[in-house]
C-alpha cells in the first residue's frame, strides 16, 4: 500500500484549489505565529477541535506543507469514502463508541502516524478526541502522546519530536463571510520531557497534557463557565470595542480576541469571587441574546450605531445599484445555492454545517459550471464567449455571498434603530463590574 505520505499530484493540485475557496469563505484570515512552525523535524500540530473538518482545513490552508490528519473513523463507513479520504491524507481513529472490537485497528493508524513522524511529515491530531460547539477547550486524550512518546524511541539520538499548540478561532460555525483566526504556539519539544518519561511514563505523559492543555487554552477562546457561558461570551463582543480603545490597540480580530478573552478573564475571575455581582449582567444578556442568534454579527453591527447614518445609505445604495448582478447571480446560483442549504439543514447548531457546505460546495459547484458551460456552447459556441462565462460563475457566486452578508448587515441596523438599547445597559454595567475588580 501506497504510505499515506507520498507525493500526489493530485492532493497538490487539489490542496490549492480548496485552500484557495476556504480562504475566500472568509471576511478575513489572520494567521499568526508561523514562524513558530518547526522546518524538517517531527512535529503534530495539536488545534482545538469545535467545527469538524473546517478545523482540519484552517490547519492545511495556513501550513506550507501536506498534513495527515486523523478523524473519527464512522466517517470511513463507506468505502468508497474511505478512498477518497486516505486520497486527502486522512486515517481513521476508532473511539470506544466506534465498539470495544474495533479498538484494535486504531493500531494500523497508530504505526502510520508514527511512521509519518519519523519521516518528518506534519501530523495533526485533534488533542480533545471529539469536538463541541462551544468556545471552551475540552480534555486532552492521551493518543497524541502515546504516538508522540512512540516515534521518539525509534528517532536518532539528537532528534526530538515537537508538539506544536493550536488556537483556532472563527466569527461563526455555521457560515461564510466571518473572520478566521490561526494562532500557532511555540512547540512543546518531547526533549524537555523523554528524560522522566524513561523513569515514569504514566505521570510525564500527564504532566505532558497538562502543559498541552495551557499552551492551547492561551491560544483560542476558552469560555469555560457552564452557567454564564452565553453571557461571557456575548459580553465579549459587545464590550470589545470599548475595551480595545481603552488598551490602545489596533483594531484587527486578532486584537479583538485578545480582548475577548480578557473580557472572559475578568469576568470569570468575578464568578469565582463573587457570583452574586453578575445576576444583573446575567439578566441583560439573556434578554439581548434571545433576539440575537448570532452574537458576533450582531455585536459588530450595534458598533456601527443606532441611527440612519451615511454607512446604511451607503450600503443601501450598493445594493441597489448591484441589484442586476444579484439577479445574474440567483439564475446560476441560486438553486444550488439553496439545494446545499437544504440537504445540510440536519446539521446546523451542531459544528458540522460549513464541513458540509464547504465539501459541497468545493466539489459541486464547478461540476454545475461546466454543466451550464456545455449547455451555452450549443447555444453560441465560441471560446472566449464561454470562457468568459464560465469563470464569471464563480465570481458571480462569491458576489451573491457578499451581497446576503450586507442585506444581513442593513437588516440588523434598521433593527438597531427600532429595538430598545439593551446594550447600552450591558456596557454601564460591565463597567461597574470592571472598575469595581
Amino acid at each position: 500500500m501506497e504510505k499515506i505520505y507520498s507525493p500526489s499530484f493530485f492532493y497538490s493540485a487539489l490542496k490549492v484549489y480548496a485552500t484557495d475557496i476556504f480562504k475566500r469563505s472568509f471576511s478575513v484570515v489572520e494567521v499568526n505565529g508561523e514562524n513558530n512552525i518547526p522546518k524538517g523535524e517531527s512535529v503534530i500540530f495539536a488545534p482545538n477541535h469545535q467545527n469538524a473538518l473546517i478545523d482540519a482545513m484552517a490547519i492545511l490552508a495556513t501550513t506550507p506543507s501536506k498534513v495527515i490528519f486523523l478523524a473519527r473513523a464512522d466517517l470511513f463507513k463507506k468505502p468508497t469514502i474511505a478512498k477518497a479520504l486516505r486520497a486527502l491524507r486522512i486515517m481513521p481513529a476508532y473511539r470506544i463508541r466506534d465498539g470495544i472490537q474495533n479498538l484494535k485497528k486504531n493500531n494500523d493508524s497508530f504505526d502510520q502516524s508514527v511512521d509519518t513522524l519519523l519521516h518528518k511529515e506534519f501530523l495533526c491530531l485533534m488533542a480533545e478526541g471529539g469536538q463541541d460547539p462551544h468556545r471552551r477547550l475540552r480534555p486532552l486524550v492521551k493518543g497524541m502522546f502515546r504516538i508522540a512518546f512512540s516515534t521518539q524511541e525509534q528517532l536518532p539520538e539528537k532528534d526530538f519530536v515537537k508538539i506544536v499548540p493550536v488556537g483556532i478561532d472563527y466569527g461563526n460555525y455555521d457560515h461564510t463571510g466571518h473572520h478566521l483566526i490561526v494562532n500557532y504556539g511555540k512547540p512543546i519539544t518531547i526533549e524537555d520531557y523523554w528524560k522522566d518519561y524513561q523513569e515514569n511514563a504514566p505521570v510525564t505523559q500527564n504532566r505532558l497534557r497538562d502543559e498541552l492543555y495551557s499552551r492551547m487554552s492561551e491560544l483560542m477562546m476558552d469560555v469555560q463557565s457552564e452557567k454564564y457561558y452565553d453571557t461571557f461570551y456575548a459580553s465579549s463582543y459587545l464590550f470589545n470595542k470599548e475595551m480595545l480603545d481603552e488598551l490602545g490597540l489596533d483594531d484587527n480580530e486578532t486584537n479583538r480576541l485578545i480582548v475577548r478573552k480578557k473580557i472572559v478573564s475578568l469576568l470569570s475571575k468575578i464568578e469565582e469571587e463573587n457570583e452574586s455581582e453578575l445576576a444583573t449582567l446575567d439578566d441583560l444578556c439573556q434578554k439581548w441574546n434571545a433576539s440575537h442568534k448570532d452574537v458576533a454579527f450582531s455585536a459588530k453591527v450595534r458598533e456601527d450605531g443606532c441611527s440612519f447614518d451615511f454607512l446604511l445609505l451607503l450600503n443601501i445604495i450598493y445594493m441597489v445599484v448591484f441589484s442586476p448582478f444579484l439577479i445574474y447571480s440567483l439564475i446560476f446560483n441560486g438553486w444550488p445555492f439553496a439545494l446545499t442549504k437544504h440537504l445540510t439543514k440536519g446539521t446546523r447548531g451542531t459544528g458540522f454545517e460549513f464541513s458540509f457546505v464547504f465539501g459541497l460546495a468545493t466539489l459541486g459547484f464547478p461540476v454545475i459550471y461546466l454543466i451550464y458551460t456545455l449547455i451555452a456552447a450549443f447555444i453560441y459556441p465560441h471560446w472566449p464567449f464561454l470562457l468568459a462565462f464560465f469563470c464569471s460563475l464563480p465570481v458571480s457566486f462569491y458576489f451573491f455571498i457578499r451581497y446576503r452578508w450586507r442585506w444581513s448587515y442593513v437588516k440588523e441596523r434598521f433593527a438597531n434603530i427600532t429595538k430598545p438599547d439593551i446594550v447600552s445597559s450591558i456596557k454601564s454595567e460591565l463597567r461597574r463590574l470592571f472598575k469595581k475588580d
